[in-house]
């Protein structure tokens, strides 16, 4: 039932959206009526492009929501003792993850997660064709992380697979699904089979926004909600990333530490 209400009203709102728009076409027909025929035709078409972008950004908006409550429901625990090590929240040691890939655009790349033994194996398979990124991150970012006020950095200990993996961090609640405030990010790259610690500065990160680079904005790592993992084809600096492409990946995030 609640499938169905929702269902029904995102199409509420793209007929809505539709209906808007050729009001304004046929507002701009009755203004403009004494007008030369061209100068009506062409309000028409505009009225007629307004309503299409705006059907289209309803159904985007809609396909995004399916898209995030499905994800979530898919979270997984992190290994039992697998914390976020100098953390003081009690969220620190309880997180959930999920993945979030570029299907939410379109896209048709694909990642899985695997909580073992090992730590938080991540994987899946990049396709570049209409995409660009898989990812994972926590879920529930209602609080803070607890990071002290005195920690410098976070340290990534992982195996990976040669490729250029992204730390994420977000101060803010949904911050992704709303598009609305950026996220900060620190790169790495991996070396296939073997087990390596990286210490990223929380001074080096970098926010963006949707891949676009966001100027002047601070982090303040006291106020971190949320960690993540990506893989995308651009680095922290808004360049491409030279370790990415089609194909499969793999890392397993055995610990991270604020320090």
């Amino acid at each position: 039932a609640q499938a169905i209400s929702a269902q029904g009203s995102r199409a509420s709102a793209r007929a809505a959206a539709f209906g808007a728009g050729v009001i304004f076409s046929v507002r701009s027909v009755g203004a403009m009526g004494r007008m030369p025929g061209f100068a009506t035709v062409t309000a028409v078409l505009a009225g007629l492009g307004v309503a299409y972008s705006s059907w289209r950004v309803a159904g985007f908006v809609g396909r995004l929501r399916d898209y995030r409550d499905t994800a979530r429901r898919g979270a997984l625990p992190v290994p039992e003792g697998f914390v976020l090590g100098g953390a003081t929240a009690e969220r620190a040691k309880t997180m959930q993850w999920f993945v979030i890939d570029d299907q939410m655009m379109g896209g048709h790349s694909q990642s899985v997660l695997n909580m073992t033994s090992d730590g938080i194996e991540f994987s899946g398979v990049i396709n570049t064709k209409g995409g660009g990124f898989c990812s994972c991150r926590t879920l529930g970012d209602e609080a803070p992380l607890g990071i002290p006020v005195e920690a410098e950095a976070i340290e990534v200990t992982a195996e990976g697979d040669g490729r250029q993996y992204k730390l994420t961090l977000s101060m803010s609640k949904d911050d992704l699904w709303t598009m609305s405030a950026p996220s900060w990010g620190h790169d790495f790259i991996t070396e296939a089979g073997n087990v390596s610690t990286w210490r990223l500065p929380f001074s080096n990160f970098t926010a963006s926004r949707l891949g676009q680079m966001v100027a002047d904005a601070a982090m303040d790592p006291t106020k971190v909600t949320g960690i993540g993992m990506a893989l995308a084809k651009t680095g922290m600096d808004g360049h491409p990333n030279p370790h990415f492409g089609d194909g499969p990946f793999k890392i397993t995030i055995k610990g991270l530490r604020v320090v």
